[in-house]
């Protein structure tokens, strides 16, 4: 396919991608066709990705490097015409490494659109009641159950960990640049520092040793510079003498680290970000009154004084071309605010209107910078608790590219919850969400059970998580079950399991579980 044609046919197909409007029916045929229309566009991006990487759309200025090389040994008549073509060819490059970003950043959208999807609905097939949930939707074919019934029911999924209305405000069209501009100030700030915590990286390990070496080849010493891949418990040295012979030796060595982030796609994170943050401002728009109307002393004079700013932006506005003040505004202001007997007459503001001013200030970038952080660390908390390694190992779920399981260095990111913020969210806003200590301890925790547990067959289930959430959250076992949409007796028992690991009863039980682990 001609390149041109490549990338006007991706941009085409982005431009059509339709926003999500935040409504999902509750009838089956409706959100299955929301579904497959993610999937779809899912499919059709991969193969726009996977052309276009086939085309060198990846490394689309290393054409231009061999052509600077060139041009240094042409004569000056040429200089221009080949100054020309290098940024005529620049151009096309910018274009190639522009849509194929755009493709990435919309394949990273519908990957985290489809994953809260699955976690949001349990399709019944009405004629051999085979139920689908999570990924096992996308063996429907595309609305047909494997009996051939085009029949279904469906139940939302309590115990899912999902948040739809993050769906509104992803880059689904990879226009992740606009959606950016779209923040407020405090926004951005926000957007930013989710970034920074999904980026939270672990500890380096040694991925590949870079190495320069002296071998003897026809009577001379020849240097070598040879790569390979770092193996616990290999003497290097010894490898190289069996390659290369006894008289090698390692004159320089250089480890190679990987460092894999909480969320391992920069995509990814950025549309998670973006995600969140939008979301949040939507429900902080929802917050900020109520906690003002809760915690200002005169509302009404902070209504005033809006309005007063207001006034004064538009006279100083009209002023502005012939008066050269650049205090004009605060000025004018003041003199409104001295009418409103808001304001002496030496300048100073009232105290009960600067003291609500001021707070207002602090609700305002504690709403808006930390809503964001709350409900993607409790997310992110509730999936690692009711999950098991192997299906966060196998699927992406909500959240694509994230690790299975994180270091010490990757838990600090959890280590500071805001929970003040989630207080007044749940006091406040309809969210299902806790003021959690030690975030990052709970699921330390867990890991090591999934550990403790490998090869026993236990379910590593909600039930569980509710069950090390009230161990180590402290917090009660019925707001526990509530919190996972589990019963009480399924917290009950996960929690005698979980006691039984971690300090065996009996004697016996202690050999039995010594003998399971080998």
């Amino acid at each position: 396919m001609n390149e041109s044609l490549l990338i006007s046919r991706a941009e085409k197909f982005l431009s059509q991608i339709p926003g999500f409007n935040g409504e999902l029916a509750i009838d089956a045929k409706s959100f299955l066709k929301i579904y497959w229309q993610f999937k779809d566009n899912l499919d059709t991006l991969y193969e726009f990705r996977d052309n276009m990487e086939l085309k060198g759309y990846k490394a689309p200025y290393r054409s231009l490097k061999y052509a600077r090389a060139q041009s240094s040994e042409m004569k000056m008549d040429d200089l221009h015409d080949v100054s020309r073509h290098t940024q005529f060819f620049r151009m096309r490059a910018a274009a190639k490494k522009n849509i194929l970003d755009r493709v990435k950043s919309a394949i990273a959208s519908h990957k985290i659109g489809l994953g809260h999807l699955e976690e949001y609905a349990i399709v019944t097939c009405n004629s051999c009641q085979a139920r689908y949930r999570g990924h096992e939707l996308s063996k429907l074919n595309p609305a047909e159950c494997e009996c051939g019934s085009s029949q279904f029911n469906i139940t939302i999924s309590n115990d899912g960990i999902y948040r739809l209305g993050i769906l509104n405000y992803l880059p689904l069209s990879g226009d992740y640049m606009v959606k950016m501009s779209e923040l407020s100030p405090l926004g951005r700030e926000a957007f930013r520092g989710l970034v920074r915590l999904l980026k939270q990286e672990k500890r380096g390990i040694v991925k590949t040793l870079s190495m320069v070496i002296k071998v003897m080849e026809d009577g001379r010493w020849v240097r070598k510079r040879v790569n390979i891949d770092a193996q616990e418990q290999l003497n290097y040295e010894r490898k190289i003498r069996e390659t290369y012979g006894k008289n090698a030796r390692i004159e320089f060595m250089q480890f190679h680290r990987k460092r894999p982030a909480i969320i391992n796609d920069k995509h990814v994170q950025t549309a998670l970000a973006l995600g969140y943050v939008g979301h949040s401002e939507n429900l902080g728009k929802s917050l900020l009154p109520l906690l003002l109307q809760q915690k200002l002393k005169n509302e009404n004079n902070l209504q005033t004084y809006d309005a007063s700013l207001k006034k004064a932006e538009g006279m100083a506005k009209d002023q502005k071309e012939w008066d050269g003040d650049g205090n004009l505004q605060e000025d004018l202001l003041m003199e409104i605010l001295q009418e409103e007997g808001l304001a002496d007459s030496k300048g100073q503001m009232n105290h009960d209107l600067k003291e609500d001013l001021q707070l207002r200030d602090k609700l305002q970038k504690e709403i808006f910078l930390e809503i964001p952080r709350a409900l993607i660390l409790w997310d992110l908390m509730r999936y690692y608790l009711s999950t098991s390694f192997d299906r966060r190992s196998k699927h992406s779920g909500p959240f694509p590219y994230l690790r299975p399981s994180l270091d010490i260095n990757q838990l600090k990111a959890f280590h500071e919850f805001p929970s003040r913020t989630a207080n007044n969210m749940k006091g406040v806003l309809d969210e299902n969400i806790e003021p959690i200590l030690n975030m990052d301890k709970i699921i330390s925790f867990k890991f090591s059970m999934e550990k403790k547990t490998h090869g026993l067959h236990i379910k590593m289930d909600p039930a569980m998580g509710a069950a090390i959430l009230n161990i180590r959250g402290q917090v009660s076992i019925p707001r526990a079950a509530q919190i996972f949409d589990v019963t009480l007796q399924e917290v009950k028992k996960q929690k005698s399991n979980l006691v039984t690991l971690q300090k065996p009863t009996t004697r016996k039980a202690q050999k039995f579980l010594e003998l399971v682990r080998g």
